[in-house]
C-alpha cells in the first residue's frame, strides 16, 4: 500500500516534467544510457574512496531510472526493446557500484562490509532475476519491500554516511545489513507469490 501511494505520488510530480523533457526531442532511451553511465561513475568514484560524490551520483543515476519510464509513457514510445535496455543498464549500473563497495570496502579492511556486498549483489541480482523470469512465465510478480528504489537509496545513504557510526557500527555495514535482510526476505515472497499464483492458475 505505502509503496503504491509512494509510486502514485512520484508519478504526479515526475509526469510534467518528463513531458518537458519528451517534447524537447530526448527520448526514454538516453535517460537510460546516461543513468547507466551515472551509474558505473558512482562505482568508480567509490572505489576510488569519492563516496561523497559516489552517493551524489547514485542518486541522480536514481533519478535518471525513474525519469526514463516517465518520459517514455508521456511519449507514448513505450517499447519491449525499452524495458529490456532499461533493465539491462539497471543490472550494468548497479553491479558495477556493487563492485566498487567491495574493492573499498577491500581496501579499507572492511570485511564485514565485504561479505555484506557480496551477499547484497546475490540479492539484488535475484530479486530481479525472481521478478524477470516470472514475467516469462506471464506472471507479473512485483511484490517485496526491497526493489531497486529502495536499494538506490540505502546505498545513498551508506555511502553518503559512511564516516558516521551508530554503536560502533558504520552507516554502511547498516544500510547494507537492511539492504541484505530485506532483499532476501523480497526473494521469499516472490518465491511464495510465485508458488501460490501458479497454483491457481494449474486447477483452473
Amino acid at each position: 500500500m505505502f509503496q503504491a501511494r509512494a509510486r502514485e505520488l512520484s508519478n504526479s510530480i515526475l509526469q510534467p516534467i518528463a513531458k518537458a523533457i519528451a517534447s524537447i526531442g530526448i527520448s526514454a532511451n538516453m535517460l537510460t544510457i546516461i543513468g547507466m553511465i551515472i551509474g558505473i561513475g558512482a562505482g568508480i568514484c567509490i572505489a576510488f574512496g569519492k563516496l561523497r560524490l559516489a552517493g551524489i551520483l547514485i542518486l541522480v543515476g536514481g533519478v535518471f531510472d525513474m525519469m526514463d519510464g516517465a518520459v517514455a509513457r508521456a511519449s507514448n514510445s513505450n517499447s519491449p526493446f525499452g524495458a529490456f535496455l532499461d533493465s539491462v543498464a539497471d543490472r550494468y549500473s548497479e553491479g558495477i557500484i556493487f563492485l566498487g563497495l567491495a574493492v573499498y570496502c577491500s581496501a579499507s579492511k572492511m570485511m564485514d562490509g565485504l561479505v555484506l556486498t557480496c551477499l547484497g549483489l546475490i540479492s539484488a541480482f535475484l530479486v530481479s532475476y525472481a521478478r524477470a523470469r516470472s514475467e516469462g512465465l506471464n506472471l507479473d510478480c512485483k511484490v517485496g519491500f526491497m526493489q531497486r528504489p529502495e536499494r538506490i537509496i540505502l546505498l545513498t545513504i551508506g555511502v553518503l554516511f559512511q564516516s558516521f557510526s551508530i554503536i560502533n557500527v558504520s552507516i554502511l555495514v547498516i544500510s547494507l545489513w537492511i539492504l541484505v535482510i530485506l532483499s532476501h526476505i523480497t526473494i521469499f515472497q516472490r518465491v511464495i507469490f510465485a508458488l501460490k499464483k501458479f497454483k491457481e492458475l494449474k486447477t483452473q
